[in-house]
This record gives structure tokens, C-alpha cells and sequence, in this order.
């Protein structure tokens, strides 16, 4: 019983973190939202950046499926074992959330200034700012993705972006 009552509340705590998080990533992604809107309603429709309009996406959708987890988890209707699995698929969105950003860090520490990184939970996307990649620049890539996410190089795409 008491072990229980220990795992009960570490999952509580667990779940007030994961919440916290949640709104926090939430608020900064409407933060960001907004602060896009506004610069992009002053530029003209080609100087919007692909890669940092993708970035705000992904962080948009990222905060909007954590919300809706988090919904699941803390619902008075919800059965353990939804629970469960909402709690199995937030923790599977901060372990990608973590890779990318470790992933973009590194490139961009290896002279791919603005790469983006897309972890799926079977394949990746790597967007590069260049107008092309070369063998040599594909072969570091690949072999940082491919150890930082356990994938296997068929899985992993490079995509150059001018």
C-alpha cells in the first residue's frame, strides 16, 4: 500500500510538471505566434522565412497535442489506462522535443546556421540552409541524427533550403 501511495504521487508530481510545461511551451508558442503575425503583416509575403515559419509550427502543434494530453490525464473520466498512455505519448513528445533541439544545436555548432530538425518517432527530417549539401556534410549529418535518435540512415532525410 504504501509503495502505491509513493507511485501515486510521483505520478502526481509528474503530472503537475508535465502541465506546467505544457502551458508554459503553449504560452510561448502563442507568444511567438503573435509575434510573427505582427512582423509578417509589416513584411511582404516572400520574406518570410521557411525554416522559422516551420519552427513556429511545429512548436504551435507541439503545444496544442501537449494541451490536449494533458486534458486526457487530468479528465475526472479518463481510466487508468488512457492515463497512461497520454502520459507515455507526452513523455515521447519531450524525449523528440529534446533530440531536436540537441540535434539543431550541434549542427548549427558545425556551421548549419537555422537547421531544423523534425523527429518522428520512425524517421527525421533535417532542413539545412544551403543550396545544396554536400556527401561530406551528409555523411556528419547523418551520423549525428542517426546517434542522437537510434534511427537508421534510410529513415533520416536531408533537405537543403535556400
Amino acid at each position: 500500500m504504501r509503495k502505491e501511495l509513493k507511485w501515486a504521487a510521483c505520478a502526481l508530481i509528474l503530472a503537475a510538471l508535465l502541465s506546467l510545461d505544457a502551458f508554459v511551451t503553449w504560452q510561448v508558442a502563442e507568444d511567438r505566434l503573435s509575434a510573427a503575425q505582427t512582423a509578417s503583416a509589416a513584411m511582404p509575403v516572400e520574406a518570410v522565412d521557411p525554416l522559422d515559419q516551420f519552427r513556429l509550427e511545429r512548436e504551435q502543434l507541439r503545444a496544442r497535442e501537449q494541451a490536449q494530453l494533458n486534458d486526457i490525464v487530468y479528465s475526472e473520466k479518463s481510466d487508468a489506462q488512457t492515463v497512461a498512455r497520454a502520459q507515455e505519448r507526452l513523455m515521447s513528445l519531450y524525449s523528440r522535443a529534446e533530440q531536436e533541439t540537441a540535434l539543431e544545436g550541434i549542427l548549427q555548432g558545425r556551421g548549419f546556421e537555422g537547421a531544423l530538425v523534425s523527429v518522428g518517432e520512425r524517421s527525421a527530417n533535417v532542413l539545412v540552409r544551403a543550396q545544396s549539401v554536400t556527401q561530406r556534410e551528409s555523411a556528419v549529418i547523418l551520423e549525428l541524427v542517426m546517434r542522437e535518435t537510434g534511427l537508421t540512415g534510410g529513415n533520416v532525410k536531408i533537405i537543403p533550403v535556400k
